[in-house]
């Protein structure tokens, strides 16, 4: 089980799937990706936890003050996980869970949501559609002006400095095999 880190929920139990093929974003690089953002962007934020796997990261910017967190995930196991796990912290009112692929989320309930500020992509570390992800994320994602889009990866995947020219690199932070890949959005010119 992994433990929420920080804030209203701090020290609850968060359910995992049993299974390899789940990796939870580790306790560590929770920690650095809020210290990343800091805590004045998550108060209040809209977050969207995309392969949200058990929702940890979703659940802990919740914790932290984010004003409502969006889960989408393939894996209907995986749904009925976070599901508890937000019930279990007492989310339930600050969440909106979505089973299914995230690229037709992205491409369809998303869409249609109000500004996110934040956005977290943490695919499986043998995902091959990146190029496709970043396209759909950026034109179908409403994201705010200097809203934060940050992909944990393998260290072994290079992103690109820029996305397109609203979204530029602010910054990687190896922790061994794992990367976290922060863009922040430019305001339009």
């Amino acid at each position: 089980m992994l433990r929420v880190i920080g804030g209203q929920a701090k020290g609850r139990l968060l359910k995992v799937p049993a299974g390899s093929k789940i990796r939870p974003t580790s306790d560590k690089v929770r920690e650095s990706l809020f210290n990343i953002i800091g805590s004045a962007v998550i108060s209040g934020a809209r977050f969207i936890d995309l392969f949200a796997g058990c929702g940890a990261v979703g659940i802990e910017a919740l914790s932290r003050g984010a004003e409502h967190a969006a889960f989408v995930e393939s894996n209907p196991r995986h749904v009925k996980i976070i599901r508890e796990n937000v019930e279990r912290c007492g989310f339930r009112q600050s969440a909106d869970i979505f089973y299914g692929d995230v690229l037709l989320a992205l491409g369809g309930i998303i869409k249609h949501k109000p500004t996110y500020d934040i956005i977290f992509v943490d695919p499986p570390y043998d995902y091959s559609k990146w190029k496709i992800l970043l396209s759909k994320i950026t034109v179908s994602v409403n994201i705010s002006d200097y809203g934060y889009l940050i992909i944990e990866h393998s260290s072994k995947v290079s992103m690109p400095e820029e996305i397109n020219e609203y979204f530029v690199l602010y910054g990687n932070y190896i922790y061994g095999d794992t990367t976290l890949t922060v863009y922040r959005k430019r305001d339009k010119f």
